[in-house]
């Protein structure tokens, strides 16, 4: 185990990089950070470095077991404190690589994500798809999943769907070849329509909800229903409510 005691440190400036979107484009790298949220990652997720002070040295043991590449640096405080966006960094923080999927059709449930820009929003809707079983997530003109915020907001689920960042054309394509249904307040009663799986669920931003180009190519809309004048409800919300709607 390497000891790195300054900032200045070309791996730290590295994952340091990470915590801005263009760093992690031009890279294809990540960050990962906390011990449970390590654990839970899958094999094919590909560590690269992992760096912890001494109060979690130990428990980054079994990580590196499962994850035999991974070079393991031992740091203090201040170093953690540059490498996190929390206030209070966990103790270990990984740098990884993304997950590229190459765009393909789900077989099961699925969701597309039309404008969400809310990192923690998002993150939750990925935790809720892979608890009710939703293995494909796509992405249109939404926010970056590999952001810290995104990957802490998940709480691990992240290593248990599929995302994809789409095009319009694709967008339209995954659209119109499922069985697909976009949530909008002049849909049906999502109570009386019984949603029968696979299918794919659009959701749209809280403030402007489903753009015009992917309404033009949708001919199912569903609605949750609401009373005492409530306009509407966080996203997240909504898309728990749908994937635990469909049968």
């Amino acid at each position: 185990m390497e000891i790195i005691t300054s900032s200045q440190n070309q791996f730290v400036k590295l994952a340091s990089s990470l915590l801005d979107k263009k760093g992690r484009d031009e890279s294809g790298l990540f960050l990962a950070e906390g011990i449970n949220l390590l654990r839970d990652m899958s094999e094919k997720v590909e560590i690269l470095y992992i760096f912890t002070n001494k109060n979690r040295q130990d428990e980054c043991a079994s990580i590196v077991n499962k994850h035999l590449a991974a070079k393991v640096f031992l740091v203090e405080d201040h170093i953690l404190n540059k490498i996190s966006d929390t206030k209070t960094p966990y103790g270990s923080v990984a740098v990884c690589k993304q997950v590229v999927n190459e765009f393909a059709l789900p077989k099961k449930n699925a969701l597309l994500l039309d404008n969400v820009s809310d990192a923690g929003n998002v993150g939750t809707i990925i935790r809720t798809a892979a608890a009710a079983g939703f293995e494909d997530i796509y992405l249109y003109n939404s926010v970056d999943v590999y952001s810290p915020k995104v990957i802490r907001s998940t709480l691990g689920g992240i290593f248990k769907v599929r995302i994809y960042d789409i095009s319009l054309e694709q967008a339209q394509t995954l659209i119109t070849k499922t069985k697909s249904a976009m949530l909008d307040m002049k849909g049906e009663n999502i109570l009386d329509k019984k949603l029968e799986g696979p299918i794919t669920l659009i959701m749209g931003s809280e403030a402007h909800g489903i753009s015009k180009e992917i309404k033009e190519v949708v001919t199912n809309t569903i609605s949750i229903p609401m009373k005492n004048n409530v306009e509407s409800l966080n996203v997240s919300v909504a898309a728990a409510i749908a994937m635990y709607s469909v049968k």
